[in-house]
């Protein structure tokens, strides 16, 4: 019988990833599931691999690629992904010493149904480390070699190099393949009380960048859902460039609020807490398995202004032809901002997809301007770092819409975001990823006029 330690937990995700085309955070959570009476350390061992061997793996088969004498994509999966376990371990966890390494990877395929490749994979291992391979000259080949020795696709890095030049792409692609802070929005009053709870309950934390409802978690007991806090409803897991949209919108209790894109509820949970939960906030999504997400997070939230609703972002109208005193457009993207938490989303990115995702952003805004009655406001925001996804939607709607001006961030925002902006001194926010925290964001507040 297998003992099923975090390295065999981990390959056992990174085959279905690599199998079933499944999404790396859901098979790992439930693989996890499935095996809930595996030691904790083994949990977080294995989540360590997962989540590292995914922002490494270019470079990891780009090494691989240089020590097997077949084509990588002829391997069996499972035997390909015991190698890349490997190799990260050997790359990135220097504290485990190299034999163990080695002999764990060739005991896992002993004890597998492709034990005959066990020497393959203990030849190939032994190579590395007697010779590690070289990644390609960057005074020669630049892009090629930022593309691989961060694992980030040729295209995108080409394209960030031209917009971004190579020292804040270089800073983004550093960015990406850290771990993020885990950060948690205060959703109580008393913001005090909480942290305290969290202090008695084994929680280290510290303050946030710029808001003072944001705090990171740096150490935890055990699962955070565990925690009296979570389940109490007093924290709800956000970004804290995330948590700058409901401030940028601003509402007021009273008001009728759309969310048009609202899945999972941290904006909505937030602006209703901005708004002391009076007044109604109809959120949408186009998902019934969503929509129930949103319910249960405002259940546990105990948020009674948010009104769940299945709609089509592109076409949703309110009761009774009202209009509303504010709309929130958090708009479907490519994600580029939020690199580090979707490990896998950056090998799934095509450039060709950009323009598909525009088109959909000009849609479901067309549709926004439509609810949003004189004097009141629309708040656009992506986890997208790209122009066409954020200045140049801009542009479009202003362009298509003149009944809307834009409101510059600096009437609504904290001072203290200046320095993560792209451009402190436009009227919109942009952020770019940042290591001590705030993920890649664009955000820009339109008012209409009376």
């Amino acid at each position: 019988m297998i003992d099923l330690s975090g390295r065999h937990l981990a390959c056992i995700v990174l085959d279905r990833v690599e199998t079933e085309d499944a999404y790396v955070n859901l098979a790992l959570q439930e693989t996890l599931s499935r095996n809930n009476k595996i030691d904790q350390r083994e949990k977080a061992f294995c989540t360590e691999l997962v989540y590292g061997t995914m922002r490494h793996l270019l470079k990891i088969d780009y090494f691989l690629g240089r020590l097997l004498s077949r084509p990588l994509k002829s391997l069996k999966v499972t035997v390909k992904n015991t190698l890349r376990i490997s190799l990260y371990q050997l790359l990135y966890l220097p504290e485990i010493p190299a034999r163990a390494v080695c002999h764990s990877a060739v005991a896992m395929i002993k004890g597998s149904k492709y034990q005959g490749l066990a020497p393959l994979v203990n030849g190939v291992l032994r190579s590395f480390l007697r010779a590690q391979p070289q990644l390609p000259d960057p005074e020669r080949e630049w892009v090629e070699y930022l593309a691989i020795e961060y694992s980030h696709p040729q295209w995108l890095v080409e394209k960030w190099l031209t917009v971004f030049g190579d020292q804040l792409t270089v800073k983004i692609l550093e960015v990406d393949n850290q771990k993020p802070p885990l950060t948690v929005r205060i959703t109580a009053l008393e913001q005090k009380a909480v942290t305290d709870l969290l202090t008695e309950e084994g929680v280290e934390w510290e303050p946030g960048l710029w808001l003072d409802e944001a705090i990171n978690l740096t150490k935890l007991p055990g699962a955070l859902e565990d925690l009296q806090a979570f389940q109490g409803g007093k924290i709800f897991v956000q970004d804290e460039s995330s948590m700058l949209v409901s401030r940028l919108l601003n509402p007021t209790p009273g008001e009728l609020i759309v969310d048009l894109c609202a899945a999972p509820g941290g904006k909505s949970t937030h602006l209703a807490e901005l708004m002391r939960d009076q007044g109604v906030i109809f959120s949408i999504d186009d998902h019934p398995h969503k929509i129930d997400l949103i319910t249960a997070n405002a259940k546990r939230l105990a948020l009674n202004s948010i009104k769940p609703t299945l709609g089509d972002a592109r076409n949703f109208t309110l009761p009774d032809a009202q209009l509303a005193d504010a709309v929130l457009v958090d708009a479907p993207c490519s994600g580029t901002g939020v690199l580090r938490r979707r490990v896998d989303a950056r090998y799934r990115k095509k450039l060709e997809d950009l323009q598909e995702l525009v088109e959909l952003q000009q849609s479901i805004l067309k549709n926004a301007a439509g609810l949003v009655k004189p004097g009141g406001r629309l708040v656009y925001s992506t986890c997208s770092i790209e122009p066409e996804e954020d200045e140049e939607q801009v542009k479009w709607f202003i362009e298509q819409h003149p009944q809307f001006e834009i409101e510059a961030y600096q009437q609504f925002l904290t001072p203290k975001i200046s320095s993560s902006l792209l451009d402190p001194n436009l009227p919109w926010v942009k952020v770019i990823p940042s290591l001590t925290g705030g993920d890649g964001f664009f955000i820009c507040r339109f008012k209409r006029r009376q």
